[in-house]
């Protein structure tokens, strides 16, 4: 609009306003900082409309989210902006400043408008006050006010009609550079964000993989616990621990209820309950019953979690693992120390035994000398002599299994197999078990005397409890595995044979058929022992029909005794 009273207009000035109007947009459109923008079109607005000052007002968020405006000034306010008039104006009369459209005065000090009181009263104050007003709005595409282009001069009637249309070109030019420039910043923004957003998300993939590998490596699960509902979110290896599909619903009480031994449920439910009470870590070592019926130990740990600003224990998170062979591992060596505790013993008794067995053996020689000695009596003393003999004998042998050397040695088997079948005789006489040993001449083998006796003693214990009449037979012969020259040692019972059921788990650690006396660790140990000495065992056995089983022990020989390979029997192949 044109504000009144009108005064005398002047020429436009004289430089071409159309070349630096389109120099102007050219610019504006190639630039992309709003400061930048905003100081060439004031003072390419300033050029236009013959100036002697002005200011650009624009606004923007500030911290607290409230507009604040920013002020570039040009012409004489650009040599003190500090004491710039409008330099400290409210962030709210900015829209009344610029009002709905252009503004152009000719007389601010004759217009009540621009009177005391207004938000320009400030430009009519001063040694040198403004008369000439011109207001151009700067707007956006949408019709946001961004700000706008403001103009004075202290001579009346400087700004004419013609510069209108131009100063409201340029802040058209100045609305779309500055519109590009803040679209340009945030695509920039989203860009960059964006950006980092793919990062976290690698780098949070790449975090789940080394988790999920350090995880797999220590095959460990992951559980989650709700306290409210007592669900337990299981992820797959955790599933498959305890026999459940991840994927269905279920709760800590009713798969502690189906699963866990009954003798470990107090276990778990006191340490659960003084971790949710204390707030401290959850760890419980417990088994399970698993689908064969057999048990299983795992360890699980947990850490808890609280609700907000809470101490309260709303859950826990944790891991799973199964321990089963570490508790094995651990049960074994407590055994084996109680073995060797046995062995040692058994070996102080026999050494004992020794002492007052000789000084009997040398009593019971001097008395059947006499001569005064009855027949019946001699004949009484012959047999009791007979027995310390065997006495002797026993106790010999046992120190023959204790004492033991530590570096491999050749070993005749028919010498070996002969003292074990003679441990065991008083115990096949009293079940009537006969047994035949046929082997080859000359096997020997290089390895551990006293572990090659608790082997083949394990293995004929075994056929001995299996039988209750019948033949025990062993078998010795020179064989080729496998490309490795050695000797293959059959132990044959006629025996009931071993269910299919238990045959896979025959050499699982104290795992036994023999309730009442057997210990699980027979068969676990004897394999050990030939592995550890490059050597194998196998079975085959027949549990209906003709019943009965065969062991086949397979032995390295050194290389000065190699033979000339031959097929390995075609029962056990």
């Amino acid at each position: 609009m044109d504000a009144r009273p009108q005064h005398t207009i002047r020429e436009p000035p004289s430089a071409d306003p159309l070349k630096l109007l389109v120099d102007t947009g050219l610019m504006l459109a190639r630039e992309r900082n709003v400061d930048v923008i905003v100081q060439a079109a004031l003072d390419a607005g300033g050029e236009l409309c013959n100036a002697q000052w002005g200011a650009f007002f624009y606004t923007v968020a500030a911290a607290d989210g409230a507009p604040c405006p920013l002020v570039k000034v040009t012409g004489t306010a650009a040599e003190d902006p500090a004491n710039f008039p409008l330099s400290q104006i409210d962030h709210r009369l900015v829209g009344v400043l610029f009002g709905d459209s252009t503004v152009r005065c000719s007389d601010i000090s004759e217009d009540e408008h621009f009177g005391p009181g207004s938000p320009f009263a400030a430009l009519t104050a001063g040694p040198e006050p403004t008369r000439s007003f011109f207001a151009v709005p700067v707007r956006s595409i949408s019709g946001e006010l961004l700000g706008g282009l403001l103009y004075g001069h202290p001579d009346p009637g400087v700004f004419h009609l013609e510069c209108e249309p131009l100063v409201e070109t340029l802040a058209a030019q100045a609305a779309v550079a500055i519109d590009n420039t803040l679209l340009h910043e945030h695509l920039s923004r989203q860009v960059t964000e964006a950006s980092a957003t793919r990062k976290l998300q690698r780098e949070k993939v790449e975090v789940d993989r080394r988790l999920r590998q350090a995880l797999d490596a220590a095959q460990l699960g992951t559980w989650e616990w709700d306290r409210a509902t007592d669900h337990l979110d299981l992820d797959e290896r955790a599933g498959q621990l305890f026999d459940v599909d991840p994927k269905i619903y279920v709760t800590r009480s009713a798969l502690r209820d189906r699963i866990l031994v009954e003798e470990d449920h107090s276990i778990t439910t006191s340490n659960l309950q003084r971790a949710v009470e204390t707030g401290t870590i959850y760890h419980a070592e417990y088994r399970i019953r698993t689908k064969d019926g057999s048990q299983c130990w795992l360890s699980a740990t947990g850490m808890p979690t609280f609700g907000p600003d809470s101490t309260e224990v709303i859950g826990m998170i944790g891991t799973i693992q199964d321990i089963t062979l570490r508790k094995t591992q651990e049960s074994a060596l407590r055994q084996s120390e109680k073995l060797a505790a046995t062995g040692r013993l058994a070996a102080t008794i026999a050494h004992e035994i020794n002492n007052p067995l000789e000084a009997v053996t040398n009593l019971i020689y001097l008395v059947k000398t006499d001569p005064t000695v009855p027949p019946v009596a001699q004949h009484l003393l012959e047999t009791a002599d007979q027995e310390l003999a065997r006495v002797a004998q026993i106790a010999q042998q046992t120190l023959g299994f204790y004492r033991d050397t530590t570096r491999p040695l050749e070993i005749d088997l028919e010498d070996l197999l002969e003292n074990v079948l003679a441990l065991f005789q008083r115990k096949l006489t009293y079940k009537k078990i006969e047994y035949t040993l046929d082997l080859e001449p000359n096997l020997r083998v290089y390895g551990l005397q006293g572990e090659l006796r608790q082997v083949f003693s394990n293995l004929v214990v075994n056929a001995i409890d299996a039988s209750l009449h019948g033949r025990i037979t062993i078998r010795g012969r020179h064989r080729t595995i496998n490309g490795v020259p050695g000797v293959s040692v059959l132990v044959c019972d006629e025996g009931s044979g071993i269910p299919p059921a238990v045959r896979a788990r025959l050499f699982s650690p104290f795992f036994t058929t023999k309730q009442s006396v057997g210990t699980g660790l027979g068969l676990w140990v004897t394999r050990g022992i030939l592995e550890k000495q490059g050597g194998s065992i196998r079975f085959r056995s027949n549990s209906t029909g003709p019943t009965g089983t065969i062991f086949r022990v397979f032995l390295r020989i050194t290389p000065e005794n190699l033979l000339p390979e031959t097929p390995e029997p075609k029962f056990l192949q």
